[in-house]
């Protein structure tokens, strides 16, 4: 009996692997296609910038950044978002109820007074207190509500004050680049068909020389742990979203950076405001919306890297972090099951979501029965190594080839901008190397405890990652850790 279970477990195993490698293989190559039709289609920044400055079609757009408790960068931050170039924007910001100086902070800088709005709940959110607009810049809106404890809830606020008819979702210690909503509006005014979301490149700032709230020079930190969520970063931008792009089924536009259509999200419920997966369920709903009600979408993605965000430094915020990913997950696949595996929604239920539930969630569970196994085999010396060391062997040289696609294709693509420094490519290259061993098991540990914690009904919590701020030359006084906060990273 043991050895029949042990022959099925083995080649299911195989087969498994064999079938996620060519998958990720058509994937990538998918991606290098699509990176490259758009370095020939799609104009040079200051040819977009020309066209849609001087248009007097170009549409509004609100950059909407819940904030809680950021005193300690909130100025800074702030000032970076009205900093990014296009004609039409304003930024909201919504403080969650912070229990520090953020708000007195923004209040006085800006020269914050308070200004009429129509109290109109398209999308749930806690309770509006009140709405300041900046004497010194009117391009600049601070809503005041009551704490949500998700940062879903707080951009459910800006919706529901914003009259731009799209807007980005971003974090306000993120980093934008001036060119972002150019280089996004593009493919929307361009596009043939309703354009719901558009995703960009985001890449760790840990590490970056930032002036003036933008970076000036990307590097990779020393600390170790942002090696590996860079790389992971970059491998899911350029060698997976840019594939899924080309065939409109992008299946998530990242939390940390997205521009959606105002109308179609309210129209889809707008954020759970209790979700630990806000982006990949907001993009499902919205899907469902549009293929119910008959009408064609396109959502996109840009090779471009259009926002900085710092990334986990530690393990702690690594667990923390991953924990909610593996819930996320869970929620995802639990709340649209009805989508996965189910024609009617087109590639994104034949191939998008049966691939995130093959080769994404059911991977970590995988590994964890594998690992047992394993231990097993040894413990009864029923190992054949031979045939272990060849199939390991192969796994990780697929892996090392993939990290130097991806970092080939960082420096060789114009679509991409930036370029590391050598020493940050030797970085990645190590990272590459030591994945398999060292973080890629507490990546799956994390997921794993998330899991759990979805079928135990654990209760839900959404803290942010401590933040140690970036590489600046003009807020080092801010180089120390914040305390934990409730709202969510960037994903």
């Amino acid at each position: 009996m043991w050895i029949i279970i042990y022959y099925i477990f083995s080649y299911a195993i195989f087969f498994y692997s064999i079938t996620s490698m060519v998958t990720l293989l058509t994937l990538a190559v998918m991606s290098i296609r699509a990176i490259h039709r758009s370095e020939i289609n799609v104009p040079d920044d200051n040819t977009v910038r020309y066209f849609l400055r001087g248009s007097p079609l170009t549409p509004k757009v609100s950059i909407i950044a819940s904030a809680y408790n950021e005193e300690k960068t909130v100025i800074d931050n702030v000032h970076s978002l009205l900093g990014v170039d296009y004609p039409k924007f304003d930024v909201i910001v919504v403080n969650d109820a912070s229990t520090d100086k953020t708000l007195d902070k923004l209040i006085e800088e800006f020269k914050l007074v308070e200004t009429p709005y129509t109290n109109t709940l398209r999308v749930p959110s806690q309770p509006i207190k009140r709405v300041f607009r900046s004497t010194v810049d009117n391009r600049l809106f601070v809503v005041d509500k009551e704490h949500g404890g998700f940062k879903s809830d707080g951009i459910n606020a800006g919706i529901n004050v914003t009259e731009s008819p799209y807007f980005i979702n971003t974090d306000v210690d993120c980093i934008v680049e001036p060119m972002a909503i150019y280089r996004m509006m593009w493919h929307v005014v361009n596009s043939h068909e309703p354009m719901i979301g558009v995703g960009a490149t985001m890449l760790m700032g840990n590490g970056c020389k930032v002036e003036n709230g933008r970076v000036t020079e990307p590097a990779v930190a020393w600390n170790p742990f942002p090696w590996f969520q860079q790389l992971e970063y970059m491998r899911s931008f350029l060698l997976g979203k840019m594939g899924w792009s080309s065939i409109n089924t992008l299946p998530n536009i990242s939390g940390g950076f997205g521009l959606f259509d105002t109308d179609i999200v309210v129209k889809s419920g707008g954020y759970d405001p209790r979700s630990m997966a806000e982006d990949v369920d907001m993009l499902l709903r919205m899907v469902t919306y549009m293929t119910n009600s008959g009408r064609k979408f396109r959502i996109a993605q840009v090779p471009q890297v259009c926002c900085w965000t710092e990334g986990p430094f530690s393990f702690r915020t690594i667990f923390r972090q991953r924990k909610r990913w593996g819930r996320g997950m869970c929620e995802i696949i639990s709340h649209h099951w009805n989508l996965f595996f189910n024609p009617t929604y087109g590639r994104f239920g034949r191939l998008t979501l049966p691939y995130i539930f093959i080769f994404e969630f059911i991977a970590p569970i995988l590994e964890a029965i594998g690992l047992g196994f394993m231990i097993w085999l040894v413990l009864a010396s029923k190992v054949n190594w031979t045939t272990a060391f060849v199939i390991f062997g192969m796994v990780y040289v697929f892996a090392l080839v993939v990290t130097a696609v991806t970092i080939i294709l960082d420096y060789t693509s114009r679509a991409v901008k930036w370029k590391h420094s050598v020493w940050s490519y030797l970085k990645l290259l190590i990272a590459g190397a030591t994945e398999p061993f060292l973080y890629h098991p507490i990546i799956t540990f994390c997921t794993l405890f998330g899991y759990v914690n979805f079928l135990t009904h654990r209760k839900a919590e959404w803290k942010q990652i401590q933040r140690r701020g970036f590489n600046t030359s003009t807020n080092s006084d801010q180089q120390t850790d914040s305390k934990e906060q409730q709202q969510a990273p960037a994903r």
